[in-house]
């Protein structure tokens, strides 16, 4: 019996890169006005030149469950021993907006916290050396 994978991805920018481990089936599942369709591609890689290959082999109007089981029965026809998966639910079956990723939340520059700045002293009205220019001034004037 094949292994169930999750299908997993890297980011680079706007691309996204499947790193799979051929030879392997990839079942994806998406969802297009509430309606499912699902894909099954096999993947394999030419001995001699490294090439990595891909073909569909299953394409129809079909739930999850549906394209799995049918990739299970055909995987060993492949001699695959790892089924890579992708099941993307639609907006209607979940009943919630979707969330941004967490990838895409740290993108975003959170603002730094305010720093903490004690409030200036007033400086006292009467310091010893105005006292003292005070004083000389009254005995110059008078």
């Amino acid at each position: 019996m094949a292994i169930l994978l999750s299908l997993t991805s890297v980011g680079i920018g706007d691309l996204e890169v499947f790193l799979p481990s051929p030879p392997c089936l990839l079942v994806h599942t998406s969802y297009a006005d509430g309606q499912p369709e699902s894909s099954m591609t096999y993947l394999w890689q030419d001995e001699k030149t490294g090439a990595l290959h891909h073909e569909l082999v299953y394409l129809e109007p079909a739930p999850f469950e549906t394209a799995l089981a049918w990739a299970q029965t055909h995987a060993p026809t492949r001699g695959v021993e790892r089924i890579h998966v992708k099941h993307e639910r639609g907006k209607k079956a979940l009943g919630r907006e979707p969330q941004a990723s967490s990838a895409a939340r740290k993108r975003v520059a959170k603002k730094a916290p305010a720093k903490k700045v004690a409030p200036r002293k007033a400086a006292p009205a009467r310091t010893r050396i105005a006292a003292k220019t005070r004083k000389v001034r009254a005995k110059k004037e008078g």
